[in-house]
Parts: structure tokens; C-alpha cells; sequence
């Protein structure tokens, strides 16, 4: 009977927690993040991006319903395409200036209504938190 009851116990709290846990929808990812955190997290020591260097430059990045992304660093546009949520990915297609698409996967590390946390998929990882910005 014992067994039986943890088992029922072990059931229903792995059901609330897959229940608990949704992934994004693409509608969330819509509007301007603002990164509040740029980093290298596999070098060693791991490098991160000064405080002072984000506010000078108020890097961000956004995503619109028509599937377009924009990426923004000191008030120019440093990249631009299209994306695809793919979860846990975002599939980027970047627009080269040369005309060519170069593809980007990037890894959604964390995610919730306010925080994007994301990053390359390669050995030399840039990782970046961004907070959504509120439409005026």
C-alpha cells in the first residue's frame, strides 16, 4: 500500500511540474528586449559585458509578428532577418550585407514575460539577458 502511494505521489507531482512548466509561444518573443547582461560564459575566467559598456551603447533586440528580428547596438542596426521559434531554439536567418543568409541558432537558456536569456550555439558562447521593454 506504501508503494502504491508513492508512486501515486511521484504521478502527480511530475504531472504539476510538466503542467507548471510551458514553453514560449512565438506572440511572446513580439517587441523590443533590452539586454541588461552580456557575457562569455565558456572562457575562462568567463567575460562579461561592464555595465557602463550596455549603457552606452542600450543594445537590444526585437522580434516582430511579421517574423522579422533586428538587433541593435549603439543606436545602429548590427544585424537584421528573419526568425522562426523553434523551442528551445530561435532559428535566425541573418540577411548578410553581401546579400547572402547566413543561419544562427540561438539556445533559449531562460525565459519568462520579462527576462529572454539566450545564446550561440558554438564552443565561444555569447550568452545575453534581456529585459522586454513595455510599448508606450
Amino acid at each position: 500500500m506504501l508503494e502504491k502511494t508513492f508512486r501515486v505521489l511521484v504521478f502527480c507531482t511530475l504531472l504539476i511540474s510538466f503542467g507548471c512548466s510551458s514553453s514560449p509561444q512565438v506572440q511572446d518573443l513580439y517587441g523590443e528586449w533590452k539586454y541588461i547582461k552580456v557575457e562569455n560564459p565558456n572562457q575562462n575566467p568567463s567575460n562579461t559585458t561592464s555595465e557602463e559598456e550596455l549603457s552606452a551603447n542600450d543594445p537590444s533586440i526585437s522580434f516582430t509578428s511579421k517574423g522579422d528580428m533586428v538587433m541593435i547596438w549603439g543606436g545602429k542596426q548590427l544585424s537584421h532577418g528573419t526568425f522562426k521559434l523553434e523551442y528551445p531554439t530561435i532559428s535566425y536567418q541573418e540577411s548578410m550585407a553581401d546579400g547572402r543568409i547566413r543561419s544562427i541558432r540561438f539556445l533559449i537558456k531562460r525565459f519568462n514575460q520579462d527576462i529572454l536569456v539566450f545564446e550561440t550555439m558554438e564552443a565561444d558562447a555569447v550568452r545575453v539577458t534581456a529585459r522586454k521593454m513595455i510599448a508606450k
